[in-house]
């Protein structure tokens, strides 16, 4: 019972109005005895003012000689201290112009002009006046109750008599005691008898309560007992029945859930269910996970996905019926090309959409690569095959009978088809580990040795730009595990392009060393460099920085793409670093064969 909302929902309510009750009747039992206290205190003041108007007159004559105006204020001023004496209260005696003439609080000289105190102003246009405030000379809230007072000589002045509002206030402390304690035990003894007789008829709807959510947990329970012959009783041998009918039914769906579950968390397909209104009624892991999409069932599709393709198509699928096959791509955190089918549930009405996604965004990269390799091709091999038609063709117009220029034709045939051969080795090289065809014979590779053999072959074409190729090896011997001629042709493509690149009188310098159990191969050159802004992609395929001067030097552009594809493929890494204008540092990362 003290888990029941429902007896706190009827017990907080009753408390409430009970509280209610009473803080209204001790509100307006205090208002009206402060009401009350303040027109007696007003009454007193009024009549304490009365008094003494009819003993003032004779002392505010306004034309006594000037030699007793002195004698008359003195004779007021004990009459209002007698008097204020006798009745604990304050009285002022004002002349018409705000003069105080007479005061029992303090002396008359001392005090300001009293003109503008709103009980005199009020008590100028209507005989009597009457505030509360905080008083300027005693620093206390009082009530004031001032008369008008016409004299003789057809002037006015003021009678003020004031009291203490604390006085007021105290007994007003003393009377909320009495209500308050009566009001806390009114709220004591509401609260007991309402808790016992609320609890007696809440208890059996708390235990029905228990029940239903054991059996909506899937739980099983005891049956209720409630001895009642009342409705509840009979609301209780209805459920008992239910109870066991449900029991059976929970278990078959409960097995028939599991089994859906598992099929569609196994599947590589993004599912989602959507009801007629556009709410998503279940999604499995994959769509949520091409879609960015949290785990959130019953609120709006367009919400959850931010996605109006899938929004659309939805929304479509809902009003025609027909089946809709649209592909857009996804805008979450990951990109993604998907397809997308919608088919509409049967019912009528439709309850609503399932929507199956499929991600094709491998097979859309692989079709873009596809389409940039054939252009790069056509564009790679387009150069050399148009310089051996165009000196074919000068050989064929007399260039043949040209003694002097006709071997020089000949060679730059020779030239060209050579740069065409090489092309396509080295696409069908890339091609071949780009797609885990390339037999690799991973052994332990001795490094000395095929930086010695790459460096001869590199020799000539050093020795013809005066290129010095230095080797600084460490002093110990390092082997790497790696194919020995994968390693090999890494190092050839890193050393022809520090050579190529490098100018005359130029030098290169081929370093290697152990860090962390990875061999550090170094080729470093004194070469023209690369800008930053060509860094990132220098080793993709075909991608040159200057183009022209790369033919010129008879690259083909597919070399670095090569050195990096080998390296992965020997679980290493390459990297760069490089100043434009000084030179660059290629680093090979390989793995160290164990002792």
């Amino acid at each position: 019972m003290w888990s029941s909302r429902l007896f706190w929902k009827i017990f907080a309510v009753y408390i409430g109005l009970s509280l209610a009750l009473a803080t209204g009747v001790l509100y307006v039992v205090n208002a009206s005895q402060r009401y009350e206290l303040k027109h007696q205190t007003e009454q007193r003041l009024y009549e304490t003012a009365i008094i003494l108007r009819s003993h003032i007159r004779d002392c505010l004559i306004g034309d006594a000689p000037a030699g007793d105006l002195s004698d008359q204020q003195a004779q007021l001023q004990s009459l209002v201290q007698r008097l204020a004496d006798q009745t604990q209260l304050r009285i002022t005696i004002v002349d018409s112009s705000g003069v105080v003439q007479a005061d029992s609080e303090r002396s008359p000289r001392l005090m300001l002009d009293h003109g503008n105190r709103p009980e005199l102003i009020e008590a100028a246009d209507e005989t009597m006046g009457t505030a509360t405030r905080l008083s300027p000379t005693l620093r206390v809230e009082m009530l004031y109750v001032a008369l008008k007072t016409e004299l003789d000589d057809g002037s006015h002045a003021f009678v003020r008599v004031a009291a203490r509002m604390d006085a007021i206030s105290e007994r007003m402390a003393n009377t909320r005691r009495y209500l308050l304690t009566f009001t806390l035990l009114f709220g004591l003894l509401t609260t007991v008898i309402t808790y016992l007789l609320i609890g007696r008829i809440i208890h059996p709807l708390a235990l029905l309560t228990r029940n239903v959510q054991a059996i909506s947990d899937g739980k099983s329970q005891e049956l209720a007992r409630v001895h009642s012959s009342d409705e509840v009783g009979t609301l209780s041998a209805a459920f008992n029945q239910m109870q066991s009918e449900l029991a059976t039914r929970f278990g078959q769906l409960r097995e028939r859930n599991e089994q859906l579950s598992t099929v569609l968390g196994n599947l590589l397909e993004g599912i989602i269910a959507v009801d007629a209104n556009e709410n998503v009624v279940m999604a499995n892991d994959a769509s949520r996970r091409m879609l960015s999409m949290p785990e959130a069932v019953g609120r709006p599709l367009l919400e959850l996905t931010r996605c109006r393709p899938l929004h659309d198509a939805v929304r479509k699928c809902l009003s025609t019926g027909a089946t809709v096959k649209t592909e857009f791509v996804s805008e979450g955190a990951v990109r993604r090309d998907l397809a997308l089918r919608a088919t509409r549930l049967p019912g009528y009405p439709s309850p609503g959409v399932l929507v199956v996604l499929h991600d094709i965004s491998e097979l859309r990269r692989l079709e873009s690569l596809r389409h940039q390799f054939v252009a790069n091709v056509s564009h790679e091999l387009k150069t050399p095959l148009a310089s051996i038609k165009a000196y074919a063709e000068t050989l064929r117009n007399g260039a043949i009978r040209d003694e002097e220029n006709n071997l020089i034709f000949v060679n730059r045939i020779e030239e060209q088809a050579e740069r065409l051969h090489q092309l396509i080795v080295d696409m069908l090289h890339i091609a071949r580990v780009e797609a885990g065809e390339e037999a690799f014979d991973i052994t332990q590779v001795a490094v000395q040795n095929v930086v010695d053999a790459s460096v001869r072959m590199s020799a000539q074409s050093a020795k013809q730009k005066n290129i010095r190729l230095l080797v600084e090896p460490p002093p110990e011997r390092v082997v790497v595990v790696a194919d020995e001629n994968g390693l090999r042709t890494v190092l050839d493509n890193l050393l022809s392009n520090a050579v190529k690149y490098t100018p005359e009188d130029g030098k290169v310098t081929v370093r290697w060393s152990v860090e962390d159990q990875q061999c550090i191969l170094e080729v470093q050159d004194t070469g023209i460099g690369i800008a930053p802004e060509h860094q990132k992609r220098i080793f993709e395929r075909f991608y040159r920085v200057d183009e022209a001067r790369s033919r010129d030097l008879g690259g083909t552009g597919l070399g670095l793409s090569i050195v990096k594809h080998l390296c992965l493929s020997f679980n290493g890494s390459v990297e760069l670093q490089s100043v434009w204008g000084e030179g660059t540092t290629f680093r090979v990362s390989l793995p160290v064969a164990a002792d």
